[in-house]
């Protein structure tokens, strides 16, 4: 039996590309000015017989505990960070806690190091290798599936195979 509906909540800090990445997703484009999330925006998308929903969730620190109340029922996360600020990088490891004190483990979660198209740009840049060993690490603590790709909200690298791929995830152990 395949799932009719699907959950799925975009998270990482403030100014990496979550909403970028969702509208990339989504078949919207990209624009060029930011706009913060306040609170949470949402999507919908149906693909054959599953409705997939992609909440997209404010990420500054004062919006934690309104996140919190979005996390009930999720099926996978997409957990963002932007390649050429390693202090985005850093910040995973909260995501990851706010994570598991609202849902625990066994999850599906892919981490996404968006903004491919600016990573010769800049001196604070986040290198492929250390992302992935991050995400083996993170797989093994949380006794989860967490993948790592990088990804470009304006160009579109990357972006269907991540959320396709957390999607094929959810739906194959789901059967």
């Amino acid at each position: 039996m395949h799932p009719d509906k699907l959950k799925i909540v975009v998270i990482g800090d403030s100014a990496v590309g979550k909403t970028s990445l969702r509208r990339r997703y989504m078949g919207e484009g990209f624009r060029g000015s930011y706009t913060a999330t306040l609170g949470s925006e949402f999507s919908v998308k149906k693909i054959r017989e599953t409705t997939i929903t992609l909440f997209d969730l404010a990420g500054d620190p004062a919006s934690k505990f309104l996140r919190s109340g979005y996390y009930a029922g999720t099926d996978g996360f997409i957990v963002v960070f932007d390649i050429t600020n390693r202090k985005s990088f850093e910040n995973l490891e909260g995501w990851f806690d706010e994570i598991r004190s609202n849902l625990g483990n066994g999850l599906k979660v892919f981490i996404l190091g968006n903004k491919e198209d600016l990573r010769d740009m800049g001196n604070d840049r986040v290198e492929e290798d250390e992302a992935y060993e991050y995400a083996n690490r993170k797989a093994k603590e949380f006794d989860a599936s967490i993948s790592f790709l990088t990804t470009s909200a304006l160009t579109g690298y990357n972006v269907e195979v991540a959320f396709n791929k957390l999607i094929a995830e959810i739906t194959m152990t789901e059967n």
